[in-house]
């Protein structure tokens, strides 16, 4: 079971470090980069998620460290065979006009992310993943849209998790795929 440090530490931790993202956001584009990048060690992805960081402030410290117990999860339990991964978003308990802000941030990080990994136009990627991205711009939107605490709301917020959940697997599983026949086709390409 994923044991992600608490949403709003995480969001504290950021707030302190001067950071423009917040939990969700930065979990998103964390995701994105292990799913897109060949391989992206813990100190790339801090220089990616703390841009403006500076070494030896204990603040950043603090940040760094919480950052990297979510970077460890995320890498630990994306790949795991029971499908344990999951997203970084408050719990069930916060309104749920909250969580669907965080979906929609936690979208947009995968956004962010997809663009920092070099990925410019998505209709030259294969099979589903163009499909997957087009539906995590419109997720990205949805904090704008009005909710009440009412149980068929919070049903659709749980069907959108976990679309978002399992669409950021199938993403990385297709990318993967995408990769290794673009070796097959053109083995100089270099990922």
């Amino acid at each position: 079971m994923n044991t992600y440090p608490d949403y709003d530490l995480v969001n504290d931790a950021l707030q302190r470090s001067e950071c423009e993202q917040d939990a969700a956001e930065q979990h998103g584009q964390l995701c994105a980069v292990l799913s897109l990048l060949d391989s992206i060690t813990l100190e790339q992805w801090l220089d990616i998620a703390l841009p403006k960081a500076e070494k030896g402030d204990a603040l950043q410290a603090e940040t760094r460290s919480i950052l990297s117990d979510i970077y460890q999860q995320t890498v630990q339990t994306i790949d795991a065979e029971d499908f344990d991964f999951q997203l970084l978003l408050p719990d069930d308990d916060v309104g749920l006009s909250q969580r669907l802000q965080a979906i929609s941030h936690w979208c947009q990080g995968f956004l962010m992310g997809i663009t920092h990994a070099g990925i410019t136009d998505i209709d030259k990627l294969s099979a589903n993943l163009p499909e997957i991205v087009r539906d995590f711009v419109e997720i990205s939107r949805a904090d704008s849209f009005e909710v009440t605490d009412s149980e068929e709301d919070e049903a659709s917020f749980l069907e959108i998790s976990e679309f978002v959940r399992m669409g950021t697997l199938l993403f990385r599983v297709e990318f993967r795929h995408f990769m290794q026949q673009q070796a097959k086709t053109d083995p100089k390409q270099k990922h």
